[in-house]
């Protein structure tokens, strides 16, 4: 169950964002710039992208909060997937920056090692970004928010950034100076394919796609825990911003009157949104059925 300290969560997790990766690119572009280290300043970049989803986050939250009015009679949720495509669109295009800084430190090979201040930075930066990967999760999955979801993932793959920067200075050390733009295609393989499922995730809930295979076990045992139900013929789950809507189509007795019905299908769409907190709307219909 949601609780206040979760509502303080979803309240300050883009405040959080944007000041803990601001905070990031200042001291990587400081360390990358003094330490002669590319793929330092490289992994501040991608720090700054993160920035940029992070008010994207924001945006989303206030949009997707608003009423409905009377040209958007279902409301504004939406716009949390779009911010998800958005944040992973940017993912992308910093992927592909990445590459060519790759190869162009792959045809001119650097004769100078970096400082090993950006092996510190490095692991400084796995640390705060798993961590803030972590909440972010937390928050995206207690509240069902695509883009926090995207954004936690964007914090996770600059972890992976971070690390592609300890193998190349290392290998910088030791002579190996191809290791860097190696590592970090292989950081850059992870960004991609990270990025496209998110993207896809998002076009789905767009085209409203169900999401059946997550509530519907749970919806079942609720329905038919009332004995006077004997079924359940259809039901339809779709996601809108925060909230789960669904149809479903229950089976009743055919001796049993319309009015019966109706009190029946209520009483089923009292019980799902009372112990389904993900639930916002839900249309209940009935079929009789001949009881053999």
């Amino acid at each position: 169950m949601r609780n206040e300290k979760c509502s303080k969560c979803l309240n300050n997790v883009a405040k959080i964002g944007i000041w803990t990766n601001l905070v990031m690119v200042i001291l990587k572009f400081f360390i990358g710039i003094t330490s002669g280290s590319k793929a330092c300043i490289a992994d501040g970049l991608h720090s700054a992208s993160n920035i940029i989803t992070a008010f994207a986050i924001t945006l989303s939250q206030k949009v997707s909060s608003k009423k409905s009015n009377s040209n958007f009679q279902y409301g504004f949720g939406k716009i949390e997937f779009i911010a998800a495509g958005f944040v992973s669109i940017l993912i992308i295009f910093g992927a592909v920056s990445l590459v060519m800084m790759s190869i162009t430190n792959l045809l001119h090979e650097p004769t100078v090692s970096p400082h090993f201040s950006a092996i510190i930075m490095a692991i400084l930066s796995i640390c705060a970004n798993e961590m803030l990967f972590r909440f972010m999760r937390c928050v995206g999955l207690q509240f069902k928010s695509q883009s926090i979801i995207a954004n936690a993932w964007a914090n996770r793959a600059d972890c992976f950034s971070s690390f592609a920067v300890i193998v190349g200075v290392i290998g910088a050390k030791l002579g190996f100076h191809h290791l860097d733009p190696i590592a970090a295609m292989v950081v850059v393989a992870i960004i991609i394919k990270v990025s496209i499922t998110i993207l896809l995730d998002s076009v789905k809930a767009l085209m409203d796609s169900n999401v059946n295979e997550s509530y519907s076990s749970e919806i079942e045992d609720i329905v038919l825990e009332n004995s006077d139900i004997m079924g359940i013929s259809d039901l339809k789950t779709r996601q809108v911003g925060q909230k789960i809507w669904a149809e479903i189509c229950i089976l009743i007795d055919s001796k049993s009157t319309i009015k019966e019905g109706q009190f029946l299908a209520e009483k089923v769409k009292s019980s799902l949104i009372e112990k389904i907190m993900d639930l916002e709307r839900v249309l209940v219909n009935f079929e009789p059925v001949r009881n053999v």
